[in-house]
């Protein structure tokens, strides 16, 4: 019935979905928060400086300027490549990937500016963090060819929800028996050089959803969580669709979550 419901869901036309409204998966307050869904990092400064010369609207801009810098800093290096992969590790070191990092870390941009009535300026960043991260993906999919052929399925959702776990950029799905079903390391190169690895929603019927798994994805939900993963019944369809390792290669995946 569930497996019904949603296929049901998301076979509905883009124009109708469209006016549903529906909540991107955000993770953090609003002065310092990452929309999953996009992938963007968001943070705020604000310069309130009010003495002598800091009365002067160009000095505290760029004393909300000066702030950002430390604070994207703070909330991209926190976050999770893989389950088994920290930002942090990956910027340690000395590696040509640590350095490329390092000065992608760099191009975050300012989104927007506002000027209070009473005195100050807001600044606020933005960092995409899949533009950002590219090379440690692909230096972690496979170069390898992918097998199999997806036949008439255009996509893989997967059900999450009740299942809380913290979000990396690629998450793993395996089974109850360990076996990987969703994987950077199962994700073609090429591919994750282009696009997430998967897309995160809060609602299987998010046209963001519908434009990444299509209107006929093969569905599994989640029943557990371990070592930061998603687990799936050994038993359940999916574990044994020869239609879903060309669709993870391919990037064709959906994880639906709680609203956080």
């Amino acid at each position: 019935m569930l497996i019904a419901t949603l296929a049901l869901t998301l076979s509905a036309s883009a124009g109708d979905l469209v006016a549903r409204p529906f909540v991107p998966v955000r993770l953090g307050p609003p002065s310092a928060e990452v929309d999953w869904t996009t992938l963007k990092l968001h943070v705020t400064a604000r310069s309130d400086r009010a003495n002598g010369a800091w009365k002067d609207r160009r000095l505290q801009e760029q004393d909300a300027l000066d702030s950002l810098g430390p604070r994207v800093r703070e909330l991209a290096t926190s976050l999770r490549l893989t389950p088994d992969h920290d930002v942090a590790g990956l910027l340690s070191g000395e590696s040509q990937l640590s350095v490329r990092l390092e000065d992608g870390l760099q191009s975050w941009k300012v989104s927007e500016t506002r000027y209070h009535v009473a005195g100050g300026v807001e600044m606020s960043a933005e960092l995409d963090l899949h533009a950002w991260l590219r090379p440690a993906l692909a230096s972690l999919a496979t170069e390898l060819e992918t097998t199999g052929e997806p036949g008439d399925a255009t996509g893989v959702v997967i059900d999450a929800r009740g299942q809380r776990l913290s979000l990396p950029l690629a998450p793993r799905i395996q089974t109850a028996g360990g076996r990987a079903l969703v994987d950077l390391s199962l994700m073609s190169a090429d591919v994750v050089q282009v696009q997430a690895p998967v897309r995160y929603v809060t609602d299987p019927a998010d046209p963001a959803a519908w434009e990444r798994a299509g209107d006929q994805p093969i569905f599994a939900r989640a029943i557990d969580t371990t070592g930061g993963a998603w687990v799936v019944a050994d038993d359940a369809p999916i574990s044994s669709d020869p239609r879903l390792a060309p669709l993870v290669a391919q990037g064709k995946v959906v994880v639906v979550v709680d609203p956080r």
